[in-house]
């Protein structure tokens, strides 16, 4: 399909019709805007952990609805499935899992505890291993469902055209939902985190060595420039793919789907920060 024939079925009757980059890139820094606030919030403020459930929920919706991939309405179904499980995975409490908490992220000289207290869920420490381990755990056995999933259905597929199209549709939208729940476990992190700093003596959540300092620079260089990538990577391709999902909002979603996929950066470097103090 044609990238002409292709705007035609989703009531662009040409490329030149098609909403502009800027309206997709509009969507996909707001979004970014919108995560990060709730996030810092929480930090700062301590908003309650609520907020970034209804926040992941609502962009799944969103992205589901507003589906920028192959018109497969199995492959959407498999997304919204895939995300509700991630985010509710990752917004569990810890107790709910049967643990305390495993100490796998704050060390205990930081915490100034015994090591029969290092790890009490008691309101003050709540950053809980135990639960991010299993929101991690999830997540990779989601991913794994996701590619054994795409390519068991196009070998029962009877003509299988576009499979490549089709497998990488069904994986990547797959991705982009699961990675809502790493924006859920970051405002997870960041709200107890603002708990701890508050129960802890003036500077001492802040001894952060040298080494420590430049790797955290680093990470944090690097998601910067994956963010940048993505946002480039996304308007290339909204400019030169052929759309065919019959929704009538595709730029939403493709403004979307590089913001849910940097959750699993987003996580990725809250982990380090926390396990380099």
């Amino acid at each position: 399909m044609t990238v002409d024939s292709a705007d035609a079925a989703v009531g662009f009757e040409s490329s030149s019709d098609r909403p502009s980059c800027t309206a997709m890139l509009v969507a996909q820094l707001a979004a970014y805007a919108i995560f990060a606030l709730v996030c810092v919030a929480g930090w700062l403020w301590g908003i309650g952990e609520a907020v970034i459930v209804v926040v992941a929920a609502a962009a799944l919706l969103a992205f589901v609805i507003a589906w920028p991939l192959r018109a497969d309405g199995v492959a959407r179904i498999v997304a919204a499935i895939a995300g509700a499980v991630s985010i509710a995975a990752a917004a569990l409490p810890a107790d709910i899992l049967g643990s305390r908490g495993e100490c796998i992220i704050i060390p205990q000289a930081s915490l100034q505890a015994s090591p029969a207290d290092a790890c009490a869920a008691d309101g003050v420490l709540a950053l809980l291993g135990t639960a991010i381990s299993h929101w991690a755990s999830t997540a990779l056995v989601l991913l794994a469902l996701l590619i054994i999933g795409g390519f068991l259905r196009q070998m029962l597929r009877e003509q299988r055209t576009e499979l490549v199209r089709s497998l990488s549709s069904f994986v990547l939208g797959g991705v982009a939902a699961v990675g809502l729940g790493g924006w859920v476990i970051v405002a997870r992190v960041l709200r107890q985190w603002h708990d701890l700093v508050a129960a802890q003596p003036s500077g001492t959540m802040w001894a952060i060595s040298t080494g420590s300092v430049w790797i955290l620079c680093a990470v944090a260089i690097a998601a910067v420039a994956a963010l940048v990538a993505m946002a480039f990577v996304s308007r290339q391709w909204w400019r030169d793919v052929a759309i065919d999902s019959p929704n009538p909002a595709p730029w939403l979603g493709f403004g979307l789907l590089p913001v849910l996929i940097f959750g699993l950066a987003a996580f990725a470097y809250a982990f380090a920060l926390v396990t380099m103090v």
